[in-house]
């Protein structure tokens, strides 16, 4: 028998898949809403199977908006947005210690505010990979023992 972890996979993988996904499945919801579009629904849960062949890895969702309406408004709607996303996963059984969910509102344009269609782009989920920092106790103990040898 192969070994079911040689099977996962890995981190970078992993955010491939899922970003394919979400680019060609973009994740919408109902207009001025944080409800979930009935398609994005179909999408999340295909992420979720994505996310269930995936080694242990750590996913930021992050939410993002136009630039209509106030700053502070659009901060907020990105980030109710993401824990919508968050939860539509957890929902479908995806191990929450791997997601976060982050709400950048207006901050991050990838395309220009001044056209209906750039607007459309700037609203999105975007999904990134966390890595994950060595602590300083662990670094410290590493250096100490090799020191040591």
């Amino acid at each position: 028998e192969l070994d079911p972890l040689a099977r996962l996979l890995d981190e970078n993988e992993c955010l491939q898949e899922v970003t394919n996904l979400v680019k060609s499945n973009k994740i919408t919801f109902e207009p001025s809403s944080t409800t979930l579009d009935t398609n994005s629904k179909k999408t999340i849960a295909a992420i979720a199977e994505v996310l269930s062949r995936c080694a242990e890895v750590q996913i930021e969702i992050a939410g993002h908006t136009d630039s209509q309406g106030r700053e502070e408004m659009n901060l907020n709607l990105s980030q109710s947005r993401a824990d919508s996303v968050l939860n539509a996963l957890r929902s479908e059984k995806v191990k929450m210690k791997t997601l976060i969910s982050i709400g950048y509102g207006e901050t991050t344009p990838i395309e220009d505010n001044k056209t209906e269609e750039g607007r459309e782009a700037n609203r999105r989920i975007e999904f990134h990979l966390i890595k994950t920092v060595t602590p300083a106790k662990d670094l410290s103990t590493k250096v100490e023992e090799a020191s040591n040898e």
